[in-house]
């Protein structure tokens, strides 16, 4: 009697729960990087425009005489074309301990969407209020953040 083998050509249950169970996990990997590239580029974009921002305002700051720049932004805010006024500000911080220089800091902190903040100031009020100052450096910081020396001509 002769021993006939039987070949299935098919998948069982089991390999296609398994195959199935492999191709869910690699599109949820897939869609999880697509949705985190999104926000990737939503920061740079902001980024950018807020690095911008602090140059414009250096630039304005340029062209201001030395004698008047002190009494003209010292703690000041702005507005920041391309960000949203509600969800941005921008400060500058001018430094006069020495008279021939002085220090300007141009900082811009903004809110993303899911209210991520970026920079210290968590309220976008402009000022650096109790518990904002993250690195304890009596600063307002942000990744938008300018500082320059302008000495007296």
């Amino acid at each position: 009697m002769a021993f006939q083998h039987k070949h299935n050509s098919g998948f069982t249950l089991l390999e296609m729960m398994i195959g199935a169970m492999i191709l869910i996990v690699a599109l949820v990997g897939i869609i999880a990087a697509y949705t985190g590239c999104f926000t990737l580029n939503e920061t740079a974009r902001n980024l950018t425009i807020a690095i911008n921002g602090c140059q414009e305002k250096l630039e304005e700051i340029r062209n201001e005489s030395f004698g008047q720049i002190f009494a003209n932004y010292n703690s000041t805010t702005f507005e920041v074309a391309g960000l949203s006024n509600s969800d941005s500000e921008g400060v500058v911080e001018v430094n006069n301990t020495n008279p021939d220089l002085l220090r300007i800091s141009v900082t811009i902190c903004w809110q993303q969407k899911g209210d991520r903040i970026f920079g210290e100031d968590s309220d976008l009020d402009g000022a650096l209020d109790a518990g904002e100052d993250v690195n304890g450096n009596d600063q307002l910081d942000s990744p938008a953040k300018l500082v320059t020396l302008i000495a007296r001509r």
